[in-house]
C-alpha cells in the first residue's frame, strides 16, 4: 500500500501542525521499519518543507510540485496529478487544505486539528477565515476518514462541518520524549542566556493571536504582583507572533509590567524543553485548543500547569493541572498565587503531569494511523 503524504506543513514554524507532521512522520516509519512492511510513504514535498527532517528518510518524495506554493493550485491540480503519477492508495492530508481536490484514484484521510474559525470567526481576518472555512468545507466531500485528536474537535466536525460521527477517528497527539524534567545544567543556562530568561519565571508558549488570550494573562498576572509583591517574578510569554496580533507591548506598560515581562519571540524546536524546564509554572489560558499539546509538553518537563477549562484542555489535562475559566483574570491570578504559594499542591500537580504525559506517545499516534490507512483502503 502507497501512502501519500501532503508535506507542505513539515515544519516547525507552522506551530503544533508542523509538530504534528514531523514526529507523526517519524513514528509511522519507525513503526514500519519494525511491521506493517508492505506500507510505502511518499512526501509530496512543496517550497515550505524543511528538507532537513528528510535527510536520510526511507520515505520517498515527489519533487514534481516542490517550487509550487500556492496551495489552490496544489489541491486543485498538482496534488491529483501527482497521486495517480504516484500510484498512491491512500493520501493523507496533514491539515484540512492537504487533500486533492478531484479525481484523486484513491482514497484520502485528512487530519483536522480543530475548526476555529468556525467557532471563534472574530480572532481571523476575512480573508483567513473565508480560505479556512472553504477548506474545512469541502473535507465532508472529499474525505473518506477525518482523524482529530480530541474528543472536543470530533463533536466541532459533526456540528460544523455535518460529517458524520463514524467516519471520525479520534487520535490524541504525543508527547515527544526530549521534553522530560532532567536536563543538562550547561545547556539550560546556555538557553538562559540565549533568550535572556530570568531566574524567577512563570512561563506561556504559544503563537501570539487573539485565541490565545494573552492580554488576560497580562492582566492576571498584574494581579499577582499587585496582591502580593514576587520577588524577582517575571512573566515570560514565548512564540512568534501570528494573525491579529494586538499591541502586548503597550498593553505591558499600561499595566505597569514592563519590568515583568520578557517577550522571547519564537523559540526554536529544539530549546523548548529547556525553556519549559526552567519555568516555576505554566499558563496556557486559550480560549480554544484542538489539543494543546505544550500543556503536555510542560507536563511533561515537570512544571505544574494551569489552563482553561475549554474545548480539549480538560481532555488533555485530566486531572494533572488546574483548570480556570479563561475569560476571568482573577480567577486565572488566583490559581497562579495559590501555586506559587503552595509547594504541596506544586509537588501534586507535577507528579500527576508526569504520569498524564507519559501516556501520550507518538508510537501509539503511529499505530492508530496505520489502523486508519488499513480500514480506508479496504473500504
Amino acid at each position: 500500500m502507497r501512502i501519500g503524504i501532503e508535506g507542505k506543513v513539515l515544519t516547525p514554524r507552522i506551530g503544533g501542525i508542523g509538530r504534528y507532521a514531523i514526529q507523526l512522520i517519524d513514528a509511522l516509519l519507525a513503526l514500519t521499519s519494525q511491521q506493517d512492511h508492505d506500507l510505502e510513504f511518499v512526501i509530496f514535498t512543496a517550497p515550505q518543507t524543511d528538507r532537513s527532517y528528510l535527510e536520510g528518510s526511507r520515505a520517498s518524495r515527489c519533487e514534481r510540485f516542490r517550487r509550487i506554493k500556492s496551495t489552490l493550485i496544489r489541491s486543485a491540480v498538482l496534488l491529483p496529478v501527482g497521486a495517480r503519477c504516484e500510484h498512491i492508495d491512500v493520501f493523507h492530508g496533514l491539515d484540512q487544505s492537504g487533500i486533492p481536490l478531484w479525481g484523486k484514484g484513491g482514497k484520502s484521510v485528512v487530519t483536522i486539528h480543530d475548526v476555529i474559525p468556525l467557532v471563534l470567526p472574530w480572532a481571523f481576518s476575512r480573508r483567513h477565515r473565508w480560505v479556512l472555512a472553504t477548506a474545512l468545507g469541502r473535507i465532508r466531500q472529499q474525505a473518506e476518514m477525518v482523524i482529530v485528536p480530541s474528543n472536543a474537535v470530533a463533536e466541532d466536525v459533526v456540528h460544523y462541518l455535518h460529517v458524520e460521527r463514524e467516519r471520525i477517528t479520534v487520535i490524541p497527539m504525543g508527547c515527544d520524549p526530549r521534553f522530560h524534567p532532567n536536563g543538562e545544567p550547561a545547556r539550560a543556562a546556555a538557553m538562559r542566556r540565549r533568550y535572556d530568561l530570568p531566574e524567577r519565571y512563570i512561563l506561556f508558549v504559544g503563537t501570539l493571536e487573539p485565541r490565545k488570550n494573552v492580554k488576560t494573562l497580562l492582566q492576571a498576572f498584574a494581579h499577582v504582583i499587585a496582591d502580593k509583591p514576587q520577588d524577582g517574578l517575571h512573566l515570560v510569554i514565548a512564540g512568534g507572533r501570528g494573525w491579529g496580533g494586538e499591541d502586548y507591548v503597550a498593553m505591558v506598560e499600561a499595566l505597569g509590567l514592563r519590568d515583568a515581562v520578557r517577550f522571547t519571540g519564537f523559540v526554536d524546536d529544539d530549546h523548548l524543553p529547556d525553556v519549559y524546564r526552567g519555568a516555576l509554572l505554566f499558563v496556557y489560558p486559550s480560549l480554544y485548543e484542538g489539543f494543546g499539546l505544550p500543556v503536555l509538553e510542560a507536563m511533561a518537563c515537570g512544571v505544574p500547569v494551569i489552563t482553561s477549562k475549554r474545548a480539549s484542555l480538560p481532555e488533555v489535562a485530566g486531572d494533572a493541572a488546574l483548570l480556570v475559566d479563561p475569560t476571568q483574570p482573577e480567577a486565572l491570578a488566583a490559581a497562579m498565587s495559590a501555586l506559587l504559594h503552595d509547594g504541596a499542591l506544586r509537588q501534586d500537580l507535577r507528579a500527576k503531569g508526569l504520569a498524564r504525559a507519559a501516556a501520550f506517545t507518538w508510537e501509539a499516534v503511529a499505530r492508530q494511523t496505520v489502523a486508519v490507512y488499513r480500514t480506508v483502503s479496504r473500504g
